[in-house]
């Protein structure tokens, strides 16, 4: 079975909208240029920690609010 790829749209729209770079989330949350922009296009996995950590930088409380298409995806597969 091929690995499903997971693509963070909301993720890349609250970038767009708050003017920031995957350079500039990538040094305030310790998570590396080129592993942060693979987890973005969904070609490697996020870790819990790091959801929360661009959750937090974004100011948001949930994670659900910055990553639904992650979020979805667990529901799917434990409903």
């Amino acid at each position: 079975m091929a690995k499903k790829q997971i693509v963070c749209r909301r993720l890349k729209g609250l970038m767009a909208e708050n003017d920031l770079t995957i350079r500039e989330l990538s040094k305030k949350t310790g998570i590396s240029e080129k592993t942060l922009s693979l987890k973005i296009r969904g070609r490697r996995k996020w870790w819990i920690h790091e959801l929360f950590l661009v959750t937090r930088q974004l100011g948001f409380a949930e994670i659900r609010k910055v990553f639904p298409e992650i979020f979805k995806d667990v529901l799917d597969r434990v409903g």
